[in-house]
């Protein structure tokens, strides 16, 4: 099996959702969070920071 690029948690609050991403390769930003009221608004912010890193 290769090795891990992200590690991301998705949990679930009363109004809103919080994303944890752990990238043990990243330097320059190895833990990120994120906090939004909707689902969609958070997996757009993981899926632009994670472009964002790859490019």
């Amino acid at each position: 099996m290769g090795d891990m690029i992200y590690d991301i948690e998705v949990f679930q609050g009363t109004n809103y959702f919080v994303a944890k991403i752990v990238a043990p390769k990243s330097k320059d930003k190895p833990i990120r969070e994120f906090k939004t009221s909707t689902l969609e608004e958070l997996l757009e912010h993981l899926a632009k920071d994670i472009l964002e890193e790859v490019d």
